[in-house]
């Protein structure tokens, strides 16, 4: 059962709010004592979850958000969605005799946090550092999940708590640890779960009775995630009032745990660009037309680079047109080359990720180097875009027949005859080892340099925008999107201004994607084709926007908006198969808070 309970494989972070049915299979009554002070802003449980957890993740247990996460979506992916919710429900809740209303909502709090630990080190004078480990070779116990459920009714809840629930085929155990008891749950083969309550204030539910103990530890004085160094300070940059999740990743234990775990949901090459950081924590809000995720980053307090404080990005949106289907913009191209290049090498960065490959790839590609040719020159504001062609604009996104797409490159520089020798050095590449047909030409009355290929009658297009901004246009007539200056610019965008944060204003850099265009099968791009269980979520979604700014040397603020398609209205999840039969005189099927 418990192989069952905790199969490790990726799953929707919005699904782990059902996972409140680790609740315990009852509890001895216990005595109410005065509640220590909440910490705000910060997760529920957070002063009891051991510092080295990996992760925290707190839901919601408001009815209400959850009917209206549910509201957004297509048909299908609403389906998948209460799908997933409705077997999460069965094997976390009904396989253990439980049901939401009648055993946890009566008394549960707000929120629900669940925390990730890694396999406690053995006290044999190994180092502490984190191992390597195989993760075939780990137990479910020593994957430790645990449940953090805070009392808010302690009346009700020592009501319920006094008889225990367990499925027909589960027996328990009571123990004592440092003055708690730690009820064992068993199935008839293997351990379920274990429980306690912590501080007369938390239920706490794991996967494993040594990760309910390290719990314990840190609720007696124990390094807790609270604690964490500039934790608390960071969380002073999110302003989310009434969040339905929040997120706190551990980054230095995070990246050495997906480092040596090749099968950890999360690779290491996500995190890569975030491993100079101490921590990460993110509230997501629900809004009326999707997600707003506010997210903040920092550096360790005994991190010596320090980040230079420009925020500085504005011109590109300007730039670029409406037409743009996916756009990455910022400061300063070479600051933030230098800032990844300079990372420590404890965590490897593979594939496209790894500085070293970059730079052999441009150099078989042109024979320039990355470093001096190239990054030198671009210390101003660029942007990456993916543009419909000027016959596939908006207009025509939902027309039958097809439509191209090309990229454009912008990025502004302070010393444009290094930049101007660049592209010379190019011109004649493409003209001696590609035999491209090079030429000057003329882009709406301004002088340009055309490549068109021998072959696939490929087009490339380079050439200057005011304001020292070079321009490299791949794709047939796409340098007229550009040239001249956009009379729709995306900064007009209806999608891209509901995705940008009106907050971080200065910003750092912005990302945007169109997934109602980008996706659109008229769109002539190579796109990998995803599998249907995630097609039917991507489907659901209309434009990602995403918004970075520093905060200061150490801290980087993010802001995220989600825009969702709207469905039907919720109903009732689908009806579990019966296992245990209700209480006498009820008649009510189990759910879960999402119902």
């Amino acid at each position: 059962m418990v192989e069952k309970l905790f199969k490790r494989k990726p799953a929707l972070l919005l699904t782990l709010g059902s996972a409140a049915g680790f609740l315990i299979g009852g509890v001895v009554a216990w005595s109410l004592l005065q509640r220590r002070p909440t910490l705000v802003g910060m997760p529920s449980g957070a002063a009891i979850i051991p510092q080295e957890a990996v992760m925290t993740v707190s839901v919601s247990t408001d009815r209400g958000q959850w009917q209206q996460l549910r509201r957004f979506g297509t048909p299908a992916s609403q389906a998948a969605f209460d799908k997933q919710l409705a077997q999460l429900r069965d094997r976390l809740l009904i396989a253990n005799g439980m049901n939401y209303q009648r055993d946890i909502q009566p008394w549960v709090g707000s929120e629900i946090t669940a925390a990730f630990l890694l396999p406690a080190i053995e006290a044999n004078g190994q180092d502490k550092a984190i191992q390597p480990y195989n993760p075939d070779a780990l137990t479910a116990a020593e994957q430790a999940t645990v449940m953090v459920l805070p009392i808010a009714d302690a009346g009700k809840a020592q009501q319920l708590l006094a008889s225990p629930k367990v499925a027909a085929t589960q027996d328990w155990v009571d123990r004592d640890y440092k003055g708690v008891k730690i009820r064992e749950v068993h199935g008839q083969t293997e351990k379920a779960y274990a429980a306690a309550v912590v501080d007369n204030q938390f239920v706490v539910v794991a996967n494993d009775s040594k990760a309910v103990e390290r719990v314990i530890d840190t609720a007696k004085g124990k390094p807790s995630v609270a604690q964490t160094p500039g934790y608390g300070q960071a969380l002073n940059h999110i302003t989310a009032a009434n969040p339905f999740m929040q997120l706190y990743v551990n980054i230095p234990v995070a990246t050495a745990l997906t480092a040596n775990n090749a099968s950890q949901p999360i690779p290491p090459q996500v995190l890569a660009p975030l491993k100079s950081n101490q921590g990460l924590a993110a509230t997501v809000s629900l809004e009326s037309e999707g997600m707003r995720i506010q997210s903040v980053s920092w550096l360790a307090a005994n991190q010596k680079a320090r980040f230079k404080v420009t925020n500085n990005a504005e011109r590109m949106p300007l730039l670029l047109p409406s037409d743009a289907l996916l756009v990455a913009s910022g400061g300063n191209l070479k600051q933030l080359w230098q800032n990844y290049t300079q990372q420590p090498n404890d965590v490897p960065r593979l594939g496209f990720f790894d500085p070293e490959t970059l730079r052999r790839g441009v150099n078989n590609l042109t024979g320039l180097d990355l470093d001096q040719d190239l990054i030198a020159w671009m210390n101003g504001e660029y942007a990456l875009a993916v543009i419909s062609s000027p016959a596939g604009n908006a207009a025509n996104a939902d027309k039958t027949t097809a439509t191209k797409a090309g990229i454009v490159l912008l990025a502004q520089t302070s010393d444009r005859k290094a930049a101007e020798q660049t592209f010379k050095k190019l011109d004649e590449l493409m003209k001696t080892r590609y035999r491209f047909q090079v030429s000057e030409t003329q882009v709406e009355g301004k002088p340009a340099i055309s490549w068109v290929s021998p072959f696939t009658a490929l087009k490339v297009t380079h050439g200057w925008l005011d304001g020292n901004v070079a321009y490299l246009a791949i794709g047939s007539d796409l340098a007229t999107t550009i040239v001249p200056t956009p009379d729709q610019p995306l900064v007009e965008h209806p999608l891209f201004r509901q995705t940008s944060s009106t907050e971080l204003n200065p910003n750092n850099g912005q990302f945007f994607l169109e997934v109602d265009r980008l996706t659109n099968a008229n769109t002539n791009l190579p796109l990998p084709t995803l599998p249907p269980e995630q097609q039917v979520f991507l489907d659901a979604i209309r434009a990602i926007g995403i918004t970075a700014a520093l905060q200061d040397g150490r801290t980087t603020r993010y802001d995220a908006h989600v825009l969702l398609r709207k469905g039907n209205a919720p109903g009732a999840l689908p009806p579990p198969a019966p296992i245990n039969p209700p209480l006498p005189g009820s008649s009510e099927t189990p759910t879960s808070p999402a119902q």
